[in-house]
C-alpha cells in the first residue's frame, strides 16, 4: 500500500507538465493495473484472459466515441494455432534420377508445429532466405518460378551480424519471421517449403533440428513447411553443382540473391501430419476520423506471455503469472489515453486508427495479419507509430527507432525535443528489437518506435503495475502525442526512406 501511494504521489507532482499535453498520470496508471491485474494473467495469445483484455480496450475506445474501424465491431479477429501434436504419417524421400532416399523422421525431418497436413510431391527450388523486402530492393524470388514446387529456404535473413546491413544488423525485421517466408512462398504458387536447420548461417550450432513446440503460434499457412538438416540441404544443392555454405557466404556477402533451380531429375516426396487446434484471437482498432482520408497509425500490442513458458526471464518463473506491465501494457495504456485526448480535440485534418495488437510475443502475428489485411487502406496510411515498454523510462533516456523510414522524422522529433529535453537516442528502420512497427516497413509506411529500455523485470512474475513510472511514461506519452499532432494536421505527409547499405 505504501508503494503504490508513493507512486500516485510522486504522479500527481509531476501532473502539471503531463497536463498540459493532455496525459493524465492516474489513468494511464489505471488502464495498467487492469491489464496487468492478476485476473488478466499474463493476456497469452489464445486464452480467455486476452479476449478479457481486448474487450476492454474496446470499451474505452467506445467511451470515447472513436468508431469501430472493423465496421460494428473494434474487434478484428485472426486465427492462430493454440497447439499442435505430431501425427503418426510425416514422410520426406527424394529421388535424384537413380536412386530413392527416404529421410528419418524426427531426426532429419520434422514438420513445425503451424504447418498444414497433406502430401506433394515435384521439384525443387533454392529461394534463399525466402525474403521479397521491396524496400531494401531486395527479392529472392526475383525471375524464380516456384509454381508447384517444393521450396527450400533459410532461416532468418541476410548480414544478420552485420551492423551496417540493410537488415537492421543483429535485429531481425518482420521478414525473418517463418510466418512471413510461409506465406511469402504460398502467395507465389509454392507446393510445400523445405527450411533449413540453422548451421549455415551460425556454425558454431548443431545439426539438430530445433525442438518441435507444441505452444501457440501462427495459423495454418495451407502449405507443408518441414524443417530439413542443413547437411541434407547441402547434398541436395551438390547435385545442382553448388554447397549451401558457399551460396549463403555469397548471399550475405553481395547481398544479392542466389536462387536457382535444382535438376529436373531431382524431385521429393513429402507427406506432413500435424494435429492442431486452431483458435481465434483480436486486433482491437478503434477509429478517429479526419476532414481527409489520410490517417495516422498509432499502436501497441497488448499481450503479453501468461505464465511464462518458454518465454520466461526468471529461472524459477515459469508457472507463475507474468502481469506485463512494462510489456507491454505500458505502451497499450498509452495508445487508450492518446485516443481520449485527441477524441476530446477539434476533429484533425488526418484521421487516427488506434490498433492494439494480438500476438506479437510469438511471432507479431497481430500486426502481420493487419498489413496483410488492412481495415483501412495502406495507401491512406501516412505513418505508423508503436510503442512497445515506455513505462520505465530511466534518466529522460528514451530509444527511438525508424527516425529514417520518414523524410523528416529527425527533424520533426527534434524540434518538439527543445523544450522537452528528454535523451533522445537514434535508431535506423524499425531499431531496437523487433516489435510490431516491422510490419510496415515492407509496405513502405514510415514508422516510429518508442521503448524506454530492458530492465531485470522484463518477462518475469515482476513486472507489475507497481514498478511503472506513471509521471515519466505520462510526460513521454505527451511527447509522442504531439508529434502525432504534428503529422495529422501537416500539409505534406512524411515521404517513406529506402534504407540503403
Amino acid at each position: 500500500m505504501r508503494i503504490a501511494r508513493k507512486l500516485l504521489l510522486t504522479a500527481w507532482l509531476a501532473a502539471g507538465l503531463a497536463l498540459a499535453a493532455g496525459i493524465d498520470p492516474a489513468q494511464y496508471l489505471e488502464n495498467i493495473k487492469v491489464l496487468a491485474s492478476e485476473q488478466m494473467r499474463g493476456r497469452a495469445a489464445g486464452h480467455p484472459e486476452l479476449d478479457e483484455a481486448a474487450r476492454f480496450i474496446a470499451g474505452r475506445f467506445q467511451s470515447f466515441g472513436l468508431e469501430p474501424a472493423a465496421g460494428r465491431d473494434f474487434l478484428q479477429p485472426f486465427p492462430i494455432t493454440a497447439s499442435a501434436a505430431l501425427g503418426a504419417g510425416n514422410r520426406l524421400d527424394y529421388t535424384d534420377g537413380r536412386s530413392t532416399t527416404s529421410l528419418k523422421f524426427d531426426e532429419e525431418f520434422r514438420p513445425l508445429a503451424f504447418s498444414a497436413s497433406g502430401s506433394v510431391s515435384g521439384q525443387v527450388v533454392f529461394a534463399g532466405y525466402g525474403i521479397t523486402a521491396r524496400e531494401y530492393g531486395y527479392d529472392d524470388y526475383a525471375g524464380l518460378d516456384v509454381r508447384n514446387k517444393l521450396v527450400i529456404v533459410l532461416r532468418h535473413e541476410p548480414q544478420e551480424a552485420e551492423q551496417s546491413s540493410v537488415f537492421s544488423g543483429r535485429i531481425y525485421t518482420n521478414h525473418a519471421q517463418l510466418e512471413t517466408k510461409a506465406l511469402n512462398a504460398r502467395r507465389r504458387g509454392a507446393a510445400a517449403v523445405l527450411f533449413v536447420a540453422d548451421r549455415p548461417s551460425h556454425p558454431g550450432e548443431s545439426l539438430a533440428l530445433a525442438d518441435f513446440s507444441s505452444l501457440p503460434g501462427p495459423a495454418n499457412p495451407g502449405i507443408p513447411f518441414v524443417e530439413v538438416r542443413s547437411d541434407v540441404a547441402d547434398r541436395w544443392l551438390r547435385l545442382a553443382g553448388r554447397s549451401l555454405e558457399e551460396v549463403v557466404r555469397s548471399i550475405d556477402r553481395h547481398l544479392r540473391p542466389r536462387s536457382f533451380a535444382l535438376p529436373a531429375s531431382f524431385r521429393v516426396n513429402l507427406t506432413t501430419d500435424v494435429r492442431q487446434e486452431p483458435v481465434k484471437v483480436n486486433n482491437v482498432a478503434g477509429y478517429l476520423r479526419g476532414r481527409t482520408d489520410e490517417y495516422l497509425i498509432i499502436g501497441a500490442h497488448y499481450d503479453h506471455v501468461g505464465t511464462g513458458e518458454q518465454f520466461s526471464m526468471a529461472s524459477t518463473g515459469r508457472g507463475a503469472v507474468h502481469p506485463g506491465a512494462d510489456d507491454n501494457a505500458s505502451g497499450v495504456s498509452a495508445v487508450i489515453e492518446l485516443a481520449r485526448w485527441f477524441s476530446g480535440r477539434p476533429r484533425p485534418r488526418r484521421g487516427i486508427l488506434f490498433l492494439a495488437f494480438a500476438a506479437e510475443e510469438i511471432g507479431l502475428l497481430g500486426s502481420n495479419y493487419y498489413v496483410e489485411n488492412p481495415i483501412l487502406p495502406l495507401s491512406q496510411a501516412i505513418a505508423m507509430i508503436n510503442m512497445d515498454m515506455i513505462g520505465r523510462m530511466r534518466d529522460e533516456q528514451v530509444f527511438v527507432g525508424g527516425v529514417n523510414t520518414g523524410s523528416d522524422f529527425r527533424k520533426l522529433l527534434g524540434d518538439l525535443n527543445r523544450q522537452a529535453r528528454l535523451r533522445l537516442e537514434w535508431s535506423d528502420n524499425g531499431g531496437y528489437g523487433s516489435s510490431d512497427q516491422f510490419c510496415f516497413i515492407p509496405k513502405e509506411i514510415p514508422v516510429l518506435f518508442f521503448f524506454t529500455g530492458l530492465h531485470g523485470e522484463y518477462h518475469t512474475p515482476s513486472d507489475t503495475w507497481e514498478t511503472i513510472d506513471a509521471a515519466s511514461a505520462a510526460r513521454l506519452v505527451g511527447f509522442i502525442g504531439s508529434a502525432a499532432e504534428r503529422l495529422v494536421e501537416a500539409g505534406t505527409r512524411p515521404r517513406f526512406v529506402r534504407r540503403t547499405r
